[in-house]
């Protein structure tokens, strides 16, 4: 079968590995027209998360202190419970936070904000196994030095290389 976009040859028959259009599923659309999400704007976006999980992190560790687990204890265990499972709690609420909400409607609270959404490049959704995917791409971005983030400045698609790996697309929302 060969690719409507880019020609390619293929035997797949939902998706084109070359240029990830879909071929038969009919629920993509051309995101290359489409304006894409740009550096700053998604440093802004990626910046609310982080205030968001924050937030949310310390009304976790706020309901670990009051929620009874600490009943009982001396003071010094009760902080170094807390703090041990406030640790915990903020890094699975951080996995939970990006692969859920990307995974479902392709907007965290940020990108929602600023009307930006994650797609694949053929334009459909990603889905959360590859919302996971861009996820740890995020920590192969840090070990990078961020040069992995700084991959959106001058990438035409405008992707970095969670992008890269997930084979996904930030653009932007359009409002009617």
């Amino acid at each position: 079968m060969r690719c409507p976009k880019c020609g390619y040859t293929t035997f797949e028959f939902e998706v084109c590995p070359k240029c990830e259009a879909s071929l038969e599923s009919g629920k993509g659309t051309d995101i290359y027209p489409v304006e894409k999400g740009g550096f700053w704007i998604r440093l802004v976006a990626f910046i609310i998360d982080i205030i968001v999980i924050l937030i949310l992190s310390r009304v976790a560790g706020i309901a670990v202190k009051l929620g009874g687990v600490t009943i009982n204890l001396p003071e010094e265990r009760i902080d170094y419970l807390s703090e041990t499972l406030g640790y915990y709690i903020v890094m699975l609420l951080i996995v939970f936070y990006f692969t859920l909400f990307t995974g479902w409607d392709g907007q965290t609270f940020g990108k929602m904000l600023l009307r930006l959404r994650v797609t694949r490049m053929s334009g459909e959704p990603i889905g959360y196994g590859r919302a996971f995917l861009r996820y740890l791409g995020y920590h192969i971005c840090f070990l990078t030095v961020g040069l992995g983030f700084l991959m959106i400045a001058v990438d035409r698609n405008k992707r970095g290389l969670h992008d890269l790996i997930a084979g996904t697309c930030v653009i932007k929302v359009r409002t009617n």
